[in-house]
């Protein structure tokens, strides 16, 4: 009798707890899917901007009509540089007509669009999370550092360009955004910035800072194309002698060359109206180069230039090149499957 009770006694605890253990499973299953739908309520419920601070701690600063104006500074390079092509180019007489055109240069960006953005750099953050965690941070870090402005149609020609820190987009841009022109503009805010970060770059492509004039090259600098991304002159460009391709190049990689976009008259109409031209530079015994005038070469005839970069359209300046190539990155990135 005695172990009848036992033996009872213990079925009916052991029955208790396998009933226990079964309700709080189910409590906390029940609890889990709960929290997963809120959690997954709360994420719809969130708008893309928000999500940005939420999940990658940004906020994209983007300036209005009234704050982007401010950026033109008569008194800066860019437009100080601007010569009698450039200032035609541009459809003013004067530096201080351009300034006048161009403070005014730029439109309010609409809060659709501004989501629309949001929206697109939430996507692209997460590609990139996915695979590349290292490259994720870097662009995290400048979309937290850098501001995006809405130019006027018209402004450099509709191209997108860098002022200090913040991005100025063409119109098309804000209806159908382009992540390989944000991570190009991008390129150009962290050149600006940490230049000396690119310095090992560019020798390894084979540029060459010169800080001195060039005797013979007094005609051709008023006609270069002032960009605002790389308004600097004095690069000059030789093939590396690491280069495979030297043998194959006809001597072409022994000389240094000066390249630039140069406008096809002193009164162009426009900015486009430009030949990306090399100039081949001599070098006399003490180091210092000079152009005998001879004639110019097209970049895209440049042998040498073309082997080692490939096509590359409209990339004749160190900074351009590298901004492509950071487009070039990116794409790379979001195709990797792994």
């Amino acid at each position: 009798m005695n172990w009848f009770i036992i033996i009872f006694f213990i079925i009916s605890v052991s029955l208790f707890l396998i009933t226990n253990y079964y309700i709080d499973k189910n409590d906390y299953e029940t609890q889990k899917e709960n929290e997963q739908i809120e959690t997954f309520e709360t994420e719809n419920n969130r708008t893309s901007t928000e999500n940005l601070k939420v999940h990658h701690q940004i906020t994209i600063n983007y300036l209005d009509k009234k704050d982007a104006n401010k950026l033109i500074i008569i008194n800066n390079d860019y437009i100080q540089n601007m010569n009698q092509a450039n200032l035609s180019a541009r459809d003013s007489v004067t530096i201080n007509d351009l300034y006048e055109k161009y403070k005014n240069a730029f439109d309010d960006i609409t809060e659709k669009e501004k989501n629309r953005i949001d929206d697109f750099i939430l996507n692209l953050l997460g590609k990139i999370k996915r695979v590349n965690i290292p490259y994720y941070r870097y662009v995290s870090n400048w979309l937290k550092q850098l501001s995006i402005a809405k130019g006027k149609h018209w402004l450099e020609a509709g191209m997108p360009h860098t002022l200090e820190k913040t991005i100025i987009m063409d119109t098309n841009w804000f209806i159908n955004p382009r992540h390989t022109t944000l991570l190009h503009e991008m390129t150009h805010i962290h050149q600006r910035n940490v230049d000396f970060e690119f310095e090992d770059l560019y020798t390894e492509l084979g540029y060459y800072y010169n800080p001195n004039t060039i005797k013979g090259l007094e005609s051709i600098y008023p006609l270069n194309r002032n960009n605002p991304d790389g308004l600097s002159t004095k690069w000059l460009w030789k093939m590396p002698n690491s280069s495979s391709n030297q043998s194959t190049l006809n001597n072409t990689n022994t000389n240094y060359w000066w390249i630039g976009a140069l406008f096809k008259s002193i009164t162009p109409s426009s900015l486009t109206d430009v030949n990306l031209v090399a100039l081949k530079l001599d070098r006399d015994q003490e180091g210092h180069f000079y152009y005998l005038k001879q004639e110019p070469t097209l970049l895209s005839k440049l042998s040498s230039f073309i082997t080692f970069f490939g096509e590359n359209p409209n990339n004749y300046h160190p900074n351009e090149m590298t901004a492509k190539f950071a487009e070039f990155y990116l794409l790379d990135i979001l195709s990797d499957k792994n």
